[in-house]
């Protein structure tokens, strides 16, 4: 087997940004951006190798590099993203089920011929979500909370056993084109305050440690706990999946991407058909750019 050419620095850095605002927008995934710029099996060996204390100056170069690229995306736009859903949730979550279902094309022609290992993983994964969706229904925000977050504050409200499941959530994503991480922290209700965490840490820096560090910390801290266990973890085991039951594995995704749009329906009985048909323009919007992102990811497919 040829070893793989070295990967442009420019282009690593870039594909971290790409990352890095995927993970903070429910429905793109970090997994299709790293496939779009033709670095996922560098990706992917890089992680597993590190992950087994496997170090090389190529592995550390390329996850620090691509590591500072999505840093810098995450701490630039984590704020406003926040902000964004918490004022205008139903207009947001209709654009992130647009562009989540957009992933769903490159997942089938991952799994290629639809039969019955992929279509059992599809039922199971199907179902997980529809579970999870009937279980944990976001609580829409208080006028207290949007009155806040209108004048430029953040509120942050720790719940350290779903903040340990978002991070692992959203790690094992990044590895997985087609699911985004950020959308499962959408589903257990706690995107707005990982980001708004994550703006309050950026502010605090930013400031010379002028403040108190305790409520975005009572955040940051269960997430990036959930993210190394996640890493060390899942990171393998799902890369082992996907080698040796790739169709039910592949099958399973796909399940759990069209089943989480059931998480978030943005609509209720006071929604008016103007609202209805602003939601429907978004909807159909962040399915074709999500789609054109993971064409350009074509060669991919079978990585």
């Amino acid at each position: 087997m040829e070893p793989m050419p070295k990967p442009p620095m420019v282009r690593t850095l870039i594909g971290g940004v790409l990352m890095g605002l995927a993970n903070l927008v429910p429905g793109v995934s970090g997994g299709t951006m790293i496939l779009v710029t033709g670095l996922y099996d560098e990706f992917i060996t890089s992680i597993a190798d590190v992950t087994r204390l496997k170090f090389t100056r190529r592995n550390l170069l390329f996850l620090v590099v691509l590591g500072a690229g999505a840093a810098v995306a995450i701490g630039g736009f984590a704020g406003t993203l926040s902000r964004a859903v918490t004022l205008h949730r139903s207009a947001m979550y209709s654009l992130f089920i647009g562009l989540t279902l957009g992933g769903a094309p490159l997942l089938i022609r991952m799994i290629g011929a639809f039969r019955g290992p992929a279509v059992a993983g599809a039922l199971a994964g199907l179902a997980l979500m529809l579970v999870i969706a009937c279980t944990s229904r976001a609580r829409p925000e208080s006028d207290a909370i949007k009155e806040a977050v209108a004048r430029g504050e953040f509120v942050i409200e720790p719940a350290y056993v779903r903040d340990v499941l978002g991070g692992a959530l959203g790690m094992a994503a990044m590895v997985l084109p087609g699911i985004s991480g950020a959308y499962m922290l959408l589903i257990i209700d706690r995107y707005t305050t990982v980001l708004a965490s994550i703006a309050l840490a950026k502010q605090y820096v930013f400031r010379g440690g002028h403040g108190n560090p305790t409520d975005f910390l009572s955040v940051i801290i269960p997430t990036a706990i959930g993210a190394l266990l996640s890493l060390v973890l899942l990171s393998n085991a799902l890369k082992w999946l996907l080698h040796h039951y790739e169709k039910p594995t592949l099958g399973f995704l796909l399940g759990i991407l069209v089943g989480s749009v059931f998480g978030i329906w943005p609509f209720d009985a006071s929604s008016t058909g103007a609202e209805y048909g602003v939601a429907t323009a978004l909807a159909v919007g962040g399915f074709i750019a999500t789609t054109l992102l993971a064409r350009l990811g074509n060669h991919g497919k079978k990585s």
